[in-house]
């Protein structure tokens, strides 16, 4: 059993699995401690956990840990959300797991934020990433146990990681770590058992922070009955917003019987991240470049700036080459002004002329059935002309000349809860359909953005 060292840096200096050296101690979890490692033999970091495992004759601490081991293992093997683990060493009386060293900013540092803008589309992904992540979970009966914010980690490429797995245990294993305020069902019951639902409701908590910065509360109703409050949502959501909030809620409600609905609620996510630009994680990616840039600068800690490319020197060169600039610039305004204004002219002229073939030359569209099942809540003044109307409003849009000759078929089919709106584009003949799946409501913003995303993807065509 090891020390900290005070004398020499504490934690910092403690002795880790040959042949691995010791950049640092990174903290402590429920189960036991982190430090940030170098490999030497690959020249590559690494995370090296040191788990708790009770007295050095105790088997079944050790047994259960390389169990839980194994079974991330397999989920990374399954899943890019989930950390890589490298391998299992006994050492010094202890179990020390070294694993792939994620480098990111969190969703609780990214919130707090006030530059970063975490839009829509960019929860769309995060939320499907983590579903996914626990559907792999759940494949080999993993529990994570602590699901929260300063746990999800998006890199620099856009993407969603998963850490910490400190609290991860087989499901139906006792909770022996009380979880994190905020994102458990309750607290008063030390006994509880962790069961795959806990992962859900964690997720669905950080839905809801993500959205609304509020998370559900467990409070006492006027009847004395204990209720879980959740964050309201807005009055006006576009598509992505609203498939947002209600797979928050079905997260949250934890019943057996929504897990229809939450299967139909991704299958919408995953319609709304095909009509995504490709480069949504590449812009999400930049974001998290950048606070990591200020948080090296803010705090000092100069293990991640071999990572990330900031500093002063390219502020620097740029004023450096400012100058400079302004005089070229003046030349080549004064050099090419005229050119400048008969390009102008011709690039008017020819948008003037795309514009009026858009407008003039529409598809042929045809409503060809529209089937809604009874008290399913629709906009105000809904009808078949209604419809037509909206999808003929965004094909003068969206639709390029040369495919104005080409039929679209469209149809809408509703079942109490959730509405289809798809598009058959038929080209020479080829059909090429589009489909929205989004929660029927009265809202007129929800039906339009939808009929914006069909445009998107028959122009993407």
């Amino acid at each position: 059993m090891f020390e900290a060292n005070p004398s020499t840096g504490g934690y910092d200096s403690v002795s880790l699995p040959p042949p691995l050296e010791n950049l640092g101690f990174l903290g402590c979890g429920g189960q036991g401690m982190t430090w940030l490692a170098l490999d030497p033999r690959l020249n590559r970091k690494l995370v090296s956990k040191r788990f708790k495992t009770g007295s050095a004759t105790s088997q079944n601490p050790k047994v259960r840990l390389e169990a839980t081991f194994a079974a991330q293992a397999k989920v990374a093997a399954m899943t890019p959300v989930v950390p890589q683990i490298y391998s299992v060493k006994h050492f010094e009386s202890a179990i020390w797991l070294l694993l792939e060293f994620v480098e990111g900013a969190s969703l609780q540092r990214l919130k707090a934020d006030k530059k970063v803008k975490l839009g829509e589309s960019h929860m769309l992904l995060i939320a499907l990433d983590l579903i996914g992540a626990l559907n792999a979970l759940q494949s080999v009966g993993l529990v994570h146990g602590d699901l929260t914010p300063s746990n999800i980690l998006i890199n620099d490429q856009g993407k969603t990681r998963l850490i910490d797995f400190s609290s991860s245990v087989a499901n139906g294993t006792p909770r022996t770590t009380p979880g994190t305020l905020g994102f458990v069902r309750s607290t008063d019951s030390a006994a509880k058992t962790l069961q795959f639902s806990d992962d859900r409701y964690a997720a669905g908590c950080v839905l809801y922070w993500l959205l609304s910065a509020e998370l559900p509360m467990t409070i006492c109703d006027p009847d004395g009955r204990t209720v879980v409050a959740k964050a309201k949502k807005p009055e006006a959501c576009s598509a992505c917003a609203n498939l947002l909030w209600d797979t928050a809620k079905v997260l949250t409600d934890g019943s057996e019987k929504s897990f229809g609905v939450l299967e139909k609620l991704i299958e919408g996510m995953r319609w709304q991240v095909r009509l995504l630009p490709p480069e949504i994680r590449s812009v999400l990616g930049a974001h998290v470049a950048d606070v990591r840039c200020l948080a090296v600068e803010e705090q000092g800690w100069a293990r991640q700036t071999d990572a990330v490319e900031c500093g002063p020197n390219q502020s620097n060169a740029a004023g450096s080459n400012h100058s400079l600039g302004k005089l070229w610039q003046g030349f080549f305004s004064r050099a090419f002004s005229l050119s400048k204004l008969f390009a102008l002219l011709l690039l008017i002229t020819f948008l003037g002329y795309a514009g009026y073939l858009n407008v003039s030359r529409m598809p042929l569209l045809t409503l060809d059935s529209v089937k809604v099942a009874a008290n399913t809540t629709l906009p105000s003044g809904f009808s078949h002309n209604w419809l037509v109307g909206r999808l003929e409003l965004m094909l003068r849009k969206k639709i390029r000349p040369s495919m104005a000759s080409q039929p679209l078929i469209a149809a809408l089919d509703c079942d109490h809860y959730t509405c289809v709106l798809s598009l058959d584009h038929q080209v020479n003949g080829i059909s090429h359909p589009h489909q929205q799946s989004f929660t029927a409501t009265a809202q007129p913003e929800v039906w339009e953005s939808v009929i914006i995303d069909l445009g998107r993807a028959v122009e993407a065509r």
